[in-house]
């Protein structure tokens, strides 16, 4: 009789080796939530298959202390003032996102403006990115219009440094953080996989990703990057028109239903306010079977808001048919689409100084701008807004106008503070920090401190007194009405006012209030 009990044993054992090698394979696995792109310039969320069902899904959430930071009782601590400054790190958590649809993509061009309009057009195309699932490629860097180029009275490079410069997203955006909930990629990445399927011309491949490479690069290698980057834009604009996925919805003109316009019309249609003379706009079938969906912004001799222009306050660009999707976008936006940490970190050590919401913040826009009936005397400017002041108090001007005695009708009341008083070369209170500060930055960093203030009064038609409000709305400034120097303030107004959802210069409050 033959002995099985050693085949038996034998068998056994390997039973368990496959076992133990198969349990060790599953955990080392990627996991979607783990997944290192293969991109360059940012790593996805997640690089999942694609999935038909496009629904939001459910994300664990770990248990952090999301509660306000109070600054009312120690005013000038300085740690205290930079966790309520980092204000995506509390407050309402993001808890659903949408299932991601990585090799499409939504490409944009930058829009033709300075930085607050490049800014709201960028809001837009995360927007589309985000709600769509698409993968939002970033252009190459190029010159920004009053950052790298253009008339500019503050910003401007250090005597003696007249090497050109260029930006992209990254170098004003958190965008690490901003990757976690929507796909990124560098259209160089894009352009090397998908050239061949798309036809992209080899003169059109050579492209910059970041700033330092062009920082690096000799003049010569410069404009072969500069003729390759434009080679692609006319490609692109040709590309796009052949295949029907220019998206000409300016937003002047067009508002985004999601996430179709019969599902909108038939739960929760907009105030009339808020839509105006604006045709919806959806992400149809034929747009969703698209490898990609373009947004050409200042096409045709630049446009205009009610074509290739998508310049508006992104709170008033879509109509959501469930509110509860409308309050998770704006959990989005706050807390994944938002300036560099350093910005507020830097502007923190002036808020502390001063007191967080102790002191009034104004900003007075006098070169810079093209509407000069925005432009008041300094004398005019302080009565407009003197019922609302309290004597002698502290008053944070920030401004480009050049003349140091320009504001001394206020300084005969007022303690008056401004840039050069902390950070000046010579004589500013925080001197040792200048080195540190990109000089590209210095207008981001004074809106954060602008959004410290007690209350705020902004200039009139001016994107960047607009995205100061938004910011005071989401460190939950104790007031976020909307206060002009430009217009007479009255003592017991509430600074609430309902305006076209196509007014560019003043954000919803449904941005910062509706996150609960």
């Amino acid at each position: 009789m033959i002995n099985r009990t050693p085949v038996l044993m034998a068998a056994a054992v390997m039973i368990m080796i496959l076992l133990y090698v198969v349990a060790v394979l599953h955990a080392f696995a990627p996991t979607p939530s783990s997944f290192v792109s293969p991109f360059p310039f940012i790593n996805h969320h997640h690089h999942q298959e694609e999935e038909e069902d496009n629904a939001p899904t459910e994300q664990a959430t770990p248990v952090v202390d999301r509660s306000v930071p109070d600054v009312g009782s120690d005013p000038h601590n300085l740690q205290l003032v930079t966790r309520r400054m980092r204000y995506w790190e509390w407050g309402p958590a993001l808890t659903h996102q949408v299932q991601p649809h990585p090799h499409k993509y939504i490409l944009f061009k930058r829009d033709c403006g300075g930085f607050n309009n490049i800014r709201m057009a960028f809001e837009v195309f995360v927007t589309a990115a985000y709600l769509t699932g698409r993968t939002l490629v970033i252009p190459p860097p190029e010159g920004w219009y009053l950052i790298d180029n253009g008339p500019r009275t503050r910003m401007r490079p250090q005597p003696g440094d007249t090497k050109s410069t260029v930006s992209e997203e990254g170098t004003f955006f958190d965008m690490t953080d901003m990757a976690t909930k929507v796909n990124m990629v560098s259209m160089k990445r894009f352009v090397e996989d998908e050239s061949e399927e798309l036809g992209i011309p080899p003169n059109a491949q050579n492209l910059l990703e970041t700033p330092e490479q062009w920082a690096d690069a000799d003049v010569i290698t410069q404009g072969e990057y500069y003729d390759h980057h434009k080679a692609l834009d006319v490609w692109l604009t040709e590309d796009a028109n052949k295949r029907n996925v220019a998206l000409k919805w300016g937003t002047g003109g067009h508002m985004l239903y999601w996430p179709t316009i019969s599902k909108v019309k038939s739960t929760r249609t907009p105030e009339s306010r808020m839509l105006g003379f604006r045709q919806p706009v959806e992400f149809s079938d034929r747009f969703n079977k698209q490898k990609y969906l373009y947004f050409p912004s200042c096409q045709q001799d630049q446009g205009s808001t009610q074509d290739w222009r998508y310049l508006i306050q992104v709170g008033s660009f879509v109509q959501f048919a469930e509110q509860k999707d409308e309050v998770n976008f704006h959990r989005m936006l706050r807390n994944h689409v938002h300036l560099l940490p350093s910005v507020f970190e830097i502007a923190a050590h002036v808020v502390a100084d001063i007191g967080a919401f102790n002191f009034v913040a104004l900003h007075v826009r006098r070169n810079e701008l093209q509407y000069k009936s925005s432009f008041k005397s300094a004398t005019v400017s302080l009565k407009n807004i003197r019922e609302k002041l309290k004597p002698g108090e502290t008053i944070y001007i920030a401004t480009d106008e050049t003349k140091e005695d320009f504001f001394n009708v206020f300084r005969k009341e007022f303690r008056v503070v401004q840039w050069n008083d902390f950070f000046g070369r010579n004589n500013g209170k925080f001197k040792h920090m200048v080195n540190e500060i990109d000089r590209k930055h210095e207008g981001l960093i004074e809106m954060a401190i602008c959004s410290m203030g007690r209350i705020f009064f902004g200039t009139s038609l001016s994107t960047f007194s607009a995205y100061i409000r938004r910011l005071r709305g989401y460190v939950r400034a104790p007031d976020t009405g909307l206060f002009q120097h430009t217009n007479y303030n009255r003592k017991d107004d509430p600074g609430k006012k309902n305006l076209p959802g196509t007014d560019i210069f003043h954000d919803e409050p449904d941005i910062w209030e509706e996150l609960d």
